[in-house]
């Protein structure tokens, strides 16, 4: 029997605070020896509380107690005695204060949708992250004493990106105790990552490539990511009328880019050498000016703050170069059947155009760069060199497995019922929902002014040099 910690979210965020609270109940089911612990910071910042409202954490802290008193289960409070605008500890060293700053630099990134670079020019952000870095030490310091003085073998927290939620694993790293994360996927369904993130590129792969390549599920997967009743980029963009190109173009080349802030968003493992996409692209086309080169900008990128179209400006002089702005109405797929080679930035286009038999290009980390779905060179002049040369499309079962992976491997949970659309806890609820709810939609529209906010100093302040 082990003894294992369960750190639930806020109860705000109702379908990933049911999860871990059904997980917790199976554990225990199990013959685990089971705790939950949860913050208990008076005025903390965190996802579901950006401004550290006194009230939200006591909606939190409230729905909390009394969702998990039926339970049974013992509730830890985490940072019980911390003052949020206290100094941070001395105890903690440079490895650990590294890692709460990328989780909380991934949590303001994903929730206000704006690039790390800009978190640094907001006055309003600023101070933001210098409360949410203190908050999160503050649990961070309080969950070392827990997992200690408990003698924890195990944590299980939610994703492990966000800092409020990653120091659980951080804590067991430290101390070298195992941690599991769990996360929804695709279709709504819960996983178990066991001693891992969902973001870790090389353990995620390695559990793509033990999922059966089963053609007919690929193949309704990957006609259900064209079709427009489930995919609401497709049912937005339906456009396409292949660009003019002259008699000496001799290859088609189309980029795609991903959503910039989701990569940041994943941490300093995913930084790439070709993160100037701009740049690259560039020079691509004046090293190769008998190819045409199409520039697809994700339309998720129109709703993010930062200004990311500005630095590919200088390509409308190229004129070899098309670009497809994230508010134009394209269809990504004809773009890609149009193409004769497909290029991509950590999009999950790469893993489509495997499966539609077209040569591909990985540029940078992705959940794909292992799976030999394509080719995947390591510096620009790799690149341009393999970009001059013959290319074949890569073996589609890596796609096939991948469609698997997305669509039957998940976790079941006896204490929740849930698909895309749905999540049902068997057992429990979430109590005092009357707090928690406008607690969440107090913190939704708080977002929604900081954005503006953000966007408007942005657009008054010129970027550095």
């Amino acid at each position: 029997m082990s003894t294992v910690l369960v750190h639930l979210p806020p109860p705000m965020q109702k379908r990933a605070f049911s999860m871990m609270l059904a997980r917790a109940l199976e554990l225990r089911d199990q013959g685990e020896e089971v705790s939950v612990a949860h913050c208990a910071l008076t005025a903390g910042t965190c996802s579901a509380n950006v401004l550290g409202s006194r009230a939200i954490c006591a909606a939190c802290r409230y729905s909390t107690r009394k969702s998990v008193e039926p339970t049974g289960l013992e509730l830890i409070p985490l940072a019980t005695d911390a003052d949020d605008s206290s100094p941070p500890p001395a105890r903690f060293g440079y490895g650990e204060l590294s890692q709460v700053a990328d989780g909380v630099n991934s949590c303001l990134v994903t929730v206000l949708r704006i690039l790390t670079e800009d978190l640094r020019r907001v006055s309003v952000l600023r101070g933001i992250k210098r409360r949410y870095f203190r908050s999160t030490l503050s649990l961070l310091a309080s969950m070392h004493q827990v997992l200690e003085t408990r003698g924890i073998d195990r944590v299980e927290v939610l994703n492990g990106r966000y800092a409020c939620t990653k120091v659980g694993v951080i804590a067991a790293r430290s101390q070298g105790r195992t941690f599991n994360t769990l996360d929804f996927n695709l279709n709504g369904k819960p996983m178990v990552f066991q001693g891992h993130t969902p973001h870790d590129r090389t353990a995620i792969q390695e559990r793509i490539r033990r999922n059966d390549a089963n053609e007919e599920i690929a193949r309704l997967y990957y006609n259900g990511r064209r079709d427009r009743r489930f995919n609401k980029f497709a049912a937005a963009h339906r456009r396409f009328r292949a660009p003019r190109t002259s008699d000496n173009i001799t290859r088609k080349v189309t980029f795609y880019l991903s959503s910039q802030d989701e990569c940041e968003s994943l941490g300093p493992e995913w930084k790439s050498p070709f993160r100037d996409a701009a740049s690259v692209i560039e020079q691509a086309s004046r090293r190769f000016p008998d190819y045409y080169f199409s520039v697809r900008f994700h339309p998720n990128q129109a709703t993010i703050v930062s200004d990311v179209c500005s630095p590919f400006h200088s390509l409308y002089q190229l004129p070899n170069v098309q670009l497809y702005l994230p508010t134009d109405d394209v269809d990504s797929y004809s773009l890609m059947e149009w193409s004769d080679v497909v290029v991509t930035f950590a999009s999950t286009v790469a893993i489509e155009a495997c499966w539609s038999a077209k040569p591909v290009i990985q540029l940078g980390p992705s959940f794909f760069d292992q799976l030999h779905i394509s080719y995947t060179p390591q510096t620009l002049d790799e690149f341009l060199e393999i970009l001059s040369g013959p290319l074949q499309p890569h073996s589609a079962e890596p796609a096939a497995r991948f469609a698997t992976y997305e669509t039957l491997d998940f976790d079941e949970l006896q204490y929740l019922v849930c698909d895309a659309s749905m999540t049902r806890p068997v057992g429990f609820s979430r109590r005092a929902a009357v707090f928690a709810k406008p607690a969440k939609e107090i913190n939704t529209v708080v977002l929604s002014v900081i954005q503006k906010i953000a966007a408007g100093q942005l657009k008054k302040r010129p970027k550095a040099a």
